[in-house]
């Protein structure tokens, strides 16, 4: 139940703060033009969880939740929005390829949230002060930014000049309102996507936990969770190349954007088909090693979320591929309709399948993702070829 009530406030946050965040570090990365400073992305960024934060007040009072997941509830927001203006410092040395330096961030960012929520856990037993933990490590990722991004700026290494360690002043917002409107008009499809993305892949959890009740949840949000690591490569590796997509597709080298997007579409797929062949042969041992006896026996849901995972992985690069082509505004209709498919599949099937039927949901939004990302690459790249774009 400890469980669900953390992922229920992850679920609740998620998706407020993927709209606020405007998936500016994709933009940022893909802006090959240099149109907007860095300190315009992390002065929209800023205000975005500003108003992230503000946003969790009515959802709270709204819902009725008691005063300790109220609690965790603003805990875990607070660490999304010290994430989130992370994310614009990741972006900034993203655009010049350096991924080692992200790395160096998240990797303060994770371990510190994941050490920050065990030691305050172990100590107090109390899930407030857990998540509050697990938000100062996000805020300690935030805080030695210039030191992580060490000596890297896009700038320099573009112009092949000596390096140097950046400072908070080099890293300052800059609030130029009519630049920053722009941007965010420009952004704000890509928001609603995300926040759209966010809610797709929660909106099981939401029928979860109110047909079954927090236990539930818990243990279906466990399980998901080993889907999440594999997906996290991924993406790492998706952001990796994200910046070349870009490149080639504006210079109109779309057979050699193809080839990548494709090589990264095999590579997901291979590891969606290794998850599932795990989860079938060793599923209900990985659970027993990991997991206490109350998740033990759920072998065939793990299998359903691997399945599930294998679906998902290849949409991972397909995502990827349209923000490289600056499909911004075509991907809402598109996650419009996986979102609202995804909410029918669960009301129908968590009822009568339970914890299973909420993991079938998520595939039938995955499957009416995969038929639409594939449909908008083809578009975007037949406008291309006819000099359209």
């Amino acid at each position: 139940a400890t469980v669900g009530r953390f992922a229920l406030a992850l679920a609740i946050t998620g998706p407020i703060f993927m709209l606020t965040s405007l998936q500016l570090r994709g933009i940022q990365a893909t802006d090959a033009t240099d149109s907007y400073h860095f300190g315009h992305y992390l002065a929209l960024r800023i205000a975005g969880s500003v108003v992230g934060l503000l946003a969790l007040l009515p959802v709270i009072a709204w819902s009725g939740y008691s005063w300790t997941l109220a609690g965790v509830i603003l805990a875990i927001g607070l660490g999304k929005a010290f994430d989130a203006i992370n994310d614009t410092v990741c972006g900034l040395v993203q655009r010049s390829e350096r991924l080692d330096r992200v790395a160096y961030g998240r990797t303060i960012a994770g371990v510190g949230s994941l050490v920050g929520l065990g030691a305050m856990a172990g100590i107090t037993g109390n899930l407030v002060w857990a998540s509050l933990g697990w938000t100062a490590g996000h805020g300690l990722a935030l805080a030695l930014a210039p030191v992580w991004i060490g000596a890297t700026s896009a700038k320099c290494e573009a112009n092949g000049q000596a390096t140097k360690r950046l400072s908070w002043a080099e890293l300052a917002p800059i609030w130029d309102l009519p630049v920053l409107w722009r941007l965010m008009l420009l952004a704000l499809p890509m928001g609603i996507v995300m926040m759209l993305v966010a809610l797709y892949l929660n909106m099981p959890r939401y029928f979860i936990e109110n047909q079954l009740g927090e236990d539930a949840l818990g243990i279906f949000a466990a399980l998901a969770y080993l889907m999440v690591a594999g997906h996290m490569v991924l993406l790492a590796v998706g952001q990796a190349v994200t910046p070349r997509l870009a490149k080639l597709f504006a210079t109109g080298e779309t057979r050699r954007c193809v080839m990548l997007m494709l090589k990264l579409s095999l590579l997901a797929a291979l590891g969606g088909v290794l998850g599932v062949v795990v989860a079938w042969l060793i599923g209900d041992w990985v659970l027993s090693v990991l997991y206490t006896k109350e998740y033990a026996g759920q072998g065939w849901l793990l299998v359903v979320l691997a399945a599930v995972a294998a679906i998902q992985f290849v949409n991972s690069p397909l995502g990827e591929a349209m923000t490289a082509m600056r499909r911004f505004r075509s991907q809402v209709p598109l996650l419009l309709a996986v979102t609202g498919s995804t909410a029918l599949a669960a009301w129908w099937l968590v009822p009568q399948y339970g914890l299973i039927g909420g993991a079938l949901a998520s595939g039938v939004g995955a499957l009416v993702q995969f038929v639409g990302c594939i449909g908008i690459i083809v578009w975007a790249l037949r406008l291309k070829s006819r000099g359209l774009l």
